[in-house]
């Protein structure tokens, strides 16, 4: 084998290697599995937080708040009457609580 051969051979080799090393990195990184803890008060949260951070374990928190069917409803409602243009003024408003305000 020559030398020009014997080169081209070496390059083919490593990159080879390479891909197959970058393929297994990519593909451990992908297969990453995460645990989602849903505290179910202030006091487990913080418990929870210290013992991630004790045990240097990285973490993301977020809060989310969570409401009741019937608020949800309301609000949708109360978007499509202003998509509907069934809108109140605020002066209009602030008449009507004035009013009831007054009995």
């Amino acid at each position: 084998m020559n030398f020009t051969i014997a080169k081209k051979y070496r390059k083919i080799i490593l990159f080879c290697d390479m891909f197959v090393r970058n393929f297994y990195l990519c593909v451990n990184n992908i297969v990453m599995k995460s645990i989602v803890i849903y505290p179910d008060n202030p006091k487990q949260f913080s418990v929870i937080e210290a013992f991630l951070e004790e045990m240097k374990i990285r973490f993301k928190s977020q809060e989310d708040i969570i409401i009741s069917e019937e608020i949800k409803q309301s609000v949708l409602e109360g978007i499509k009457d202003a998509e509907e243009g069934r809108l109140v003024s605020s002066e209009e408003v602030r008449k009507k609580a004035a009013a009831i305000c007054s009995k």
